[in-house]
């Protein structure tokens, strides 16, 4: 088994530059700022950033698996929690920047793997699948309200179901 956390949310950025940097007509200043790769600055897909800025304590890293196609790109921070499986990093990194190419509605490469959208999805679901119905808070499904929905302030019903035998091992798709 290997287990991941991938942190969606944070605040680094990362940027490219070119190695050589723009010729300077001016002889007062020895500075010469060093030219982005591309209008946005923002990191190629693909890359991965495993050195100087992670927590050497374990494997970690961050991957650019998508383009910013406005602003500035944030990569996913990736935490390697178990690697039963031996996975070399180079190979975990791999790994998971294939995951990301994986969703069924879109060609585009998405930000973190869509097995973890799929999680993700089947979490909220299960969220609203336990709250009690009769709550006055439970009137939408909107999404924007599913975050405000605190199931651990309500009270919960933990009625074990059955799964319908066709849907026991099938993906749970939106």
């Amino acid at each position: 088994m290997t287990f991941f956390v991938v942190q969606k949310r944070h605040h680094t950025r990362f940027f490219t530059y070119n190695e050589n940097p723009i010729p300077s007509n001016n002889n007062r200043s020895s500075y010469k700022p060093k030219k982005p790769l591309d209008e946005t600055g923002n990191m190629p897909i693909g890359a991965v950033v495993d050195t100087k800025v992670i927590d050497d304590g374990h494997i970690n890293f961050y991957l650019n698996s998508h383009n910013a196609f406005q602003g500035v790109n944030r990569p996913s921070h990736y935490h390697v929690l178990l690697n039963q499986i031996g996975f070399t990093v180079s190979e975990l990194q791999l790994l998971t920047f294939y995951l990301c190419f994986t969703n069924g509605r879109s060609s585009a490469a998405e930000a973190i793997p869509s097995v973890l959208h799929q999680a993700d999805l089947a979490a909220l679901k299960a969220r609203y699948l336990f709250c009690d119905e009769t709550d006055s808070s439970a009137t939408t499904n909107d999404r924007r309200s599913a975050g405000s929905r605190d199931p651990s302030s309500h009270e919960l019903n933990y009625e074990i179901l059955s799964v319908h035998r066709n849907l026991a091992n099938r993906p749970v798709f939106g």
